[in-house]
Order: C-alpha cells, then sequence, then structure tokens
C-alpha cells in the first residue's frame, strides 16, 4: 500500500512538473539561422563566424535577419549576409547575399515546425576575392585562385525554400535543426543542412524579461554541397532577440 501511494505520489509530481515546464516554455522555441518561433511581433538575428570551402582558405561570415511573425503560424522577413577576408582589411567586404522569405510555423509548447520559399540575390567582387585568395601563401596558385573565384561565381542569384524544427531540452536550453535546398539561375543545385545549440538569455535578467519576448544566444553549424566535390562549412556564433 506505501509503495503505491508513493508510486502516485511521484506520478502526480511528475505531472505538475510537467506542465509547468510546457506553459514556462511556450512560443520560446529557438529555430535556426538564429530565428525564434515567436506568436507575434518582430524578431532580429545576427551572427559572427567563419567560413571554409574546400580548396579555399577560411573567410569571416556576418549575418544578419529581421522577420515578423504576423501569428503563430506565418512570418516573413529578410536577411543579409557578408563574406569577406581578414577583418582589418580594406577590401574585406567582397560577397553580399540578400534573401527574402516566409514561413508556415507549426508551434508546440516544446517545438516547432516550419517550411516556406526563399529568394536570394548576390552581389560578388570576383576582382577582390581573387585577390583575396591569391595574397595567402599556402594558395598562391593561379589553378587554386580559379577554382575559388569560379566557385563563388557558380553561386548567383537563387530560388528555394527551407525547412527545420526547433526543440526545448528545458526552457533554459535549445536544439534545432534546418535544411535548404536553392536552386540558382547558372542551374547549380545547393543543399544545405545546419544544427544549432542555444541558450536562452532572457531569463538570466530582469532586465531582458521586462523589456524582450526572448533573447537566445547560440552556436550554429551549416555544410552545403554544391557538387561532389564542394563542400562548405559554417560557423557561426549568433544572437536572436524578440520584441
Amino acid at each position: 500500500m506505501n509503495i503505491t501511494w508513493l508510486l502516485l505520489g511521484f506520478l502526480r509530481k511528475l505531472g505538475i512538473s510537467l506542465l509547468f515546464f510546457l506553459a514556462y516554455s511556450y512560443a520560446d522555441v529557438p529555430l535556426p539561422g538564429q530565428s525564434v518561433a515567436q506568436n507575434k511581433g518582430l524578431t532580429a538575428g545576427m551572427g559572427l563566424g567563419t567560413l571554409k570551402s574546400t580548396g579555399c582558405r577560411t573567410l569571416w561570415t556576418w549575418t544578419g535577419h529581421g522577420n515578423y511573425s504576423y501569428n503563430s503560424y506565418l512570418s516573413g522577413g529578410a536577411s543579409i549576409k557578408f563574406l569577406g577576408g581578414n577583418l582589418d582589411s580594406a577590401n574585406n567586404l567582397v560577397n553580399q547575399r540578400y534573401s527574402a522569405n516566409a514561413r508556415v510555423t507549426y508551434s508546440r509548447p516544446s517545438y516547432a515546425l516550419f517550411i516556406g520559399p526563399v529568394a536570394s540575390l548576390e552581389n560578388t567582387d570576383l576582382s577582390v576575392l581573387r585577390k583575396e585568395f591569391s595574397n595567402i601563401g599556402e594558395y598562391d596558385n593561379e589553378g587554386t585562385d580559379t577554382q575559388c573565384s569560379e566557385l563563388y561565381a557558380k553561386i548567383g542569384h537563387s530560388i528555394g525554400y527551407q525547412s527545420g524544427l526547433g526543440f526545448l531540452a528545458t526552457p533554459n536550453w535549445g536544439f534545432n535543426f534546418g535544411h535548404n535546398l536553392d536552386w540558382t539561375i547558372k542551374r547549380i543545385l545547393i543543399v544545405s543542412f545546419s544544427g544549432a545549440i542555444a541558450f536562452n538569455l532572457r531569463e538570466q535578467f530582469d532586465t531582458f524579461v521586462e523589456n524582450t519576448k526572448n533573447l537566445w544566444l547560440s552556436l550554429e553549424y551549416s555544410t552545403s554541397l554544391y557538387k561532389k566535390s564542394t563542400n562548405v562549412h559554417n560557423i557561426i556564433l549568433g544572437l536572436t532577440v524578440g520584441f
């Protein structure tokens, strides 16, 4: 009899804890690309990291985006991504990619799924990019110079879709996974996958609780496949804020 009452007491406490967790975590699920599932309002994300392409040297990457949620399932926004060389270089911004997207999101207390179209425009200064690659001794040869510049020349403008999911392991820790597919005007298919871990900064400070709906710090890794022999690896440390 005592064992039965102990078991019932444990199950009751477990149920209360789960209900508290679900109520606490609702609509605060971090998503790929420094984004978050928010019922309504404006979200913004930014990130800094590195990008490494097959046969090319490592470059710096800067990203930023803005997104507006009309309700819990429909949102849209725009993003920008800079690709460059050394931080102290006068020609550090050699590639800019601008994107617009729309999302349909299915949100639940501890997880969220989304899918939507993406259209991207690209502006690349190949002459500066060529100098960036040729200035480093390891890749100071015409073959690698041509290979690297041709890699970015083949990307260009594109249309495609993005999808992903995020879930909360605890109210303060979340994980997400993403998938992108882009078809460029030069008929190159780009397939990308990403994964990230995120920490809830909002709940750590009263000021953030009073002035924001969401505030997440994330570390994201992504990889893109252009063709069988070309892979791109990207690591981004990002911050997402929602109002």
